[in-house]
């Protein structure tokens, strides 16, 4: 059996993050997209817009931050929603981070409205990512 259509694009968009392939994953994204990031840290809380959503991944990457999945352990969905269940990197110039985490999107048309994430290990995350 085939893939729900959303599924298959959130599976793109995945492995798109995965290779650090900004651009295929920014058309993943829909223009008025909203990113709820847990935690409590200075990258966590709502990002609203693609521009914003991209912007803070950029903003990881220059304060020597690289986010990324080891691993997609399983995606499923149907028409509105989409769950992956994923391994997370936290790469940093001291080592990386791993932590299981449940992933929630909202999709229309082939592309993620919402976003939301629960992390295993969020509170080592933090301690990564500083306040």
């Amino acid at each position: 059996m085939a893939d729900h259509p959303n599924v298959e694009a959130t599976r793109i968009a995945l492995e798109a993050f995965m290779k650090g392939d900004r651009e295929s994953l920014g058309s993943m994204i829909a223009e008025d997209a909203v990113w709820h990031i847990p935690g409590n840290n200075r990258f966590s809380g709502d990002r609203r817009g693609r521009d914003a959503i991209m912007g803070r991944f950029q903003e990881m990457a220059e304060a020597g931050f690289r986010p990324t999945i080891d691993e997609i352990h399983d995606i499923v969905g149907g028409d509105e929603h989409v769950v992956a269940l994923v391994t997370l990197a936290l790469e940093t110039s001291e080592g990386t981070t791993r932590s299981r985490s449940v992933q929630v999107y909202h999709v229309a048309g082939g592309q993620a409205t919402e976003f939301w994430a629960y992390n295993e290990h969020q509170d080592e995350i933090d301690a990564v990512l500083g306040g």
